[in-house]
């Protein structure tokens, strides 16, 4: 198998026709807006929406998340109008004003006030949406020939595939691919598209994996590592946390494992020599870890912040990031790590599901794995940890990781998702209702009511590319692919109770088509 090669971003703007007006009030001539019409001013046409007074409004459904703005296509109005706009990734956010259920506009203003005038056509906004708020704030009427949502999306030479027998899993695959594609944005890695437009070195590891499986080595992965370090001093921990500096140098090796790009690997060993020799001075001989300059010092995820399974954690991220680098070098400080938090490791008791997967990772037994992490199915999932948390459980023979998947991101597609979000609880199922309707009375809002830490309320963002692990371990565990050096080594499939997989992948300059069923695995790869 050739080795993969480096695609430049390419990127285009596809313009989306609301599907429905959802609400509205003085408008004239509102289903207008969902007929398709050319993208051009026009002088003669009587075909436009009027918003007839001060205060007028619409809601508009794109019918689906979306990482760009809307363009305006105005027929007429006197002078100049002002309008306001609001985006929002669920029905409720788009029709709530910032400062309400921590609704913000962070990052990326999601509400705005903008000014237009005749025979104009305008682009305004940066956001991740579905939804978009649009209100005449003036006293002059305004009418719009056309309200376009402009999708910004990086064009990929080939896009992979993984079908399988079972249509819940199928469309759970095509919205993590859509997830993770609609992340690949700036020429880099994203986190998300509403909230997050950052390159967070701990969050897109399983981007980095789910990007080489799905898209080939498109030069986002490498541009977001190097940033990340150009970025960081080595008197400083990346993104401001001892975990994430652990994470940085995992993602470097595990890309340079998939890639088969050494000479990557050897431009930045010195930096990650150079930041295990830091996190190696920070921990005793004994195992006790003194991580300084820092708010967080102790780091897995949110939900166990503050707790002794965040210490396990992180002393579970160096062991893993020493480890990853010792199978490209040998290295006498990632030895010590090893040696040091192994003790620590063994000692510890971890309780939380994401905490016992990655201490499992790191080296420590445990008995019955999969009874641990099977227990309650995927309550104690996050969109963040799943795909660790199952390669756990597969690894020690677990048997129901599918059905977890399926109830757990299914019952985010049940919600009405169209892209898998930045945290789920499956609690928050109980008396919620769809992210595209109007909540019931006495029924939770699942985006306004719900959400904790960073990501309360309406700051909780809908399209997290972390959530697009799933197609990593898809790759993976399902269909088996085991790649080291840039090479295929062997293909194991697993299909854990599906009666067939079928896949094409990129693979350097080559397509991969495999069908894993019943007769076994066949494989031919193709030109791309």
């Amino acid at each position: 198998m050739s080795k993969l090669n480096i695609i430049k971003p390419v990127y285009t703007d596809e313009l989306y026709t609301p599907i429905a007006v959802k609400k509205k009030f003085y408008l004239k001539n509102s289903s207008e807006l969902l007929n398709k019409k050319a993208a051009c001013v026009s002088f003669n046409t009587d075909r436009y929406t009027t918003f007839m007074r001060k205060g007028a409004y619409v809601l508009l459904d794109f019918g689906q998340e979306l990482c760009g703005g809307v363009r305006f296509i105005t027929r007429k109005t006197k002078g100049t109008a002002r309008v306001l706009i609001r985006f929002g990734e669920s029905i409720t956010e788009a029709v709530t004003p910032v400062g309400i259920k921590n609704s913000t506009n962070d990052h990326s203003p999601r509400e705005l006030t903008v000014s237009i005038t005749t025979l104009s056509d305008l682009c305004f906004g940066q956001s991740g949406f579905r939804f978009v708020y649009i209100e005449l704030l003036s006293d002059n009427a305004i009418s719009f020939q056309n309200i376009f949502a402009v999708n910004h999306l990086q064009v990929f030479p080939f896009e992979g595939e993984i079908t399988t027998n079972d249509a819940k899993v199928n469309d759970i695959i095509k919205t993590a691919v859509y997830t993770l594609k609609l992340c690949c944005q700036n020429n880099c890695i994203w986190d998300g598209i509403k909230r997050d437009r950052l390159v967070w070195s701990g969050d897109m590891h399983q981007e980095i994996l789910s990007v080489l499986y799905m898209f080939g080595n498109i030069e986002n992965i490498k541009n977001s590592i190097s940033f990340v370090r150009n970025d960081t001093d080595l008197s400083f921990w990346v993104n401001w946390m001892p975990s994430y500096s652990a994470w940085w140098i995992i993602n470097l090796c595990e890309y340079c494992r998939v890639s088969g790009d050494i000479e990557y690997f050897e431009e930045n060993a010195d930096y990650a020599a150079a930041t295990l020799k830091k996190i190696n001075a920070s921990i005793s001989d004994e195992g006790n870890m003194v991580l300084e300059n820092t708010v967080m010092p102790y780091f897995l995820d949110w939900p166990t912040v503050g707790t002794e399974d965040a210490v396990c954690g992180t002393a579970s991220l160096f062991i893993l990031a020493a480890k990853a680098f010792r199978k490209f070098r040998e290295n006498a400080e990632a030895d010590a790590i090893i040696r040091k938090l192994s003790q620590v490791l063994e000692k510890s008791s971890p309780v939380t599901k994401q905490a016992i997967t990655f201490a499992y990772l790191a080296g420590k037994k445990f008995e019955n794995l999969p009874k641990i992490l099977e227990n309650g199915g995927a309550h104690g999932f996050s969109t963040f940890m799943s795909y660790y948390i199952i390669k756990a459980d597969v690894a020690e023979n677990g048997k129901n990781a599918i059905d977890i998947i399926k109830q757990y991101f299914g019952a985010m597609l049940e919600r009405g998702a169209t892209t898998f979000w930045e945290d789920f609880n499956l609690d928050w199922m109980n008396g919620s209702g769809r992210i595209d309707k109007f909540p019931k009375s006495g029924q939770k809002d699942i985006h306004g009511d719900f959400g904790a830490y960073c990501y309360k309320n309406f700051r909780h963002s809908l399209c997290h590319g972390w959530s697009a692990g799933l197609l990593a371990f898809f790759v993976e565990e399902v269909i088996g692919l085991k790649i080291n050096n840039g090479t295929v080594c062997e293909i194991t499939p697993n299909l854990m109770g599906l009666e067939y997989v079928k896949a094409r992948l990129p693979f350097g300059n080559e397509i991969l088509n495999i069908i894993v069923d019943e007769n076994g695995v066949k494989c031919v790869s193709e030109q791309l």
